[in-house]
């Protein structure tokens, strides 16, 4: 090997332990208030798509090298919001490098394997593999705050029927319950304390959390503001109704749960056979691969299979 693929090689073990720092920092540090502290500050910076343009428009001058080329690519603009829903404390630029990172040191150390850089070329994908994982960890923390979005609402509804106001109630949920949730109401308390009006920290909230049932506790305090009435009673029933949401969901995925094991089962098993077989007898399935017919009932049989595993899924999918 030539000593520029040493240096590769070494520069991607080096943006590879990076990722895993960056995204197990909060896990590491071992303390919540510097996970809110740190999405706190990153919440700060995340405001209405107005603002954001308007933001890009006054930086556009000052742009790196590497935002320039991220702006290329696609859902760039809602990167940043992919990563502070994900709880990764991680700006744009530093995410574009890493992902550039790993796809260049995949592609080297394929080619150092496979001794032909076209054959290593499939490694490139692995540059997606931030992305992908970004967008689990922002499912996985959306669904959190779901599940304890319930709970928020009945801590606020207490508050607010012991006399506490509104701006103190949704600090004593900040306070009470942890992340995401905690978060994002502390944060709003916060905001509103330093003089922003409460619809326009609602609508913030609302642009950085992205959940069906969020949409109706805005409303309901939109419309108290304005209207007045018993806020208490309103918080009560609605955190009610997202409960018995979940007891549907949960009986629907049992009801669904034979369908999403058919698609696993459908995309697990030809893999299983030709392994089998290939144990059994190699000679029998040795045309997949050695033949140019075989390429082509390969790159069929794997496209059919594929399609089967999606629409599978989908058909497993009912929205609650």
């Amino acid at each position: 090997m030539t000593p520029m693929l040493y240096v590769l090689i070494f520069l991607a073990t080096v943006l590879g332990f990076e990722a895993f720092v960056s995204f197990n920092s909060g896990r590491r540090s071992g303390g919540q208030a510097k996970a809110r502290r740190r999405l706190q500050r990153l919440a700060a910076g995340l405001q209405g798509p107005d603002a954001i343009e308007e933001s890009i428009l006054r930086k556009r001058s000052s742009r790196s090298l590497a935002e320039t080329l991220l702006a290329f690519l696609p859902r760039s603009k809602t990167l940043e919001l992919r990563l502070y829903r994900a709880g990764v404390a991680m700006n744009t630029r530093s995410f574009a490098i890493l992902s550039a990172g790993l796809a260049v040191g995949g592609w080297v150390v394929g080619w150092v394997f496979f001794g032909d850089p076209a054959k290593a070329l499939l490694l490139l994908l692995l540059g997606a593999l931030p992305y992908w994982q970004v967008g689990r960890m922002a499912r996985k923390r959306m669904g959190k705050f779901e599940a304890q979005f319930p709970d928020a609402l009945e801590l606020l509804t207490r508050a607010m029927r012991a006399g506490h106001s509104l701006t103190a109630g949704l600090q004593m949920v900040g306070n009470e319950i942890p992340d995401p949730v905690g978060t994002e109401f502390s944060h709003i308390a916060e905001e509103v304390k330093l003089g922003q009006d409460i619809r326009q920290a609602l609508a913030g909230l609302a642009y950085r959390i992205n959940t069906p049932d969020l949409p109706f506790f805005i409303t309901a305090i939109s419309i108290q503001r304005e209207t007045g009435g018993n806020l208490a009673e309103v918080l009560e029933k609605l955190g009610h109704i997202i409960r018995e949401r979940f007891k549907l969901y949960g009986k629907v995925r049992a009801l669904t749960a034979i369908g999403r094991a058919s698609a696993n089962l459908l995309a697990v098993w030809p893999v299983v056979m030709v392994a089998g077989l290939y144990a059994v007898n190699p000679g029998y399935v040795a045309p997949l691969w050695e033949d140019e017919q075989g390429h082509l009932m390969v790159y069929a049989s794997t496209a059919l299979v594929v399609a089967g595993f999606l629409i599978a899924r989908r058909m497993a999918i009912i929205k609650v």
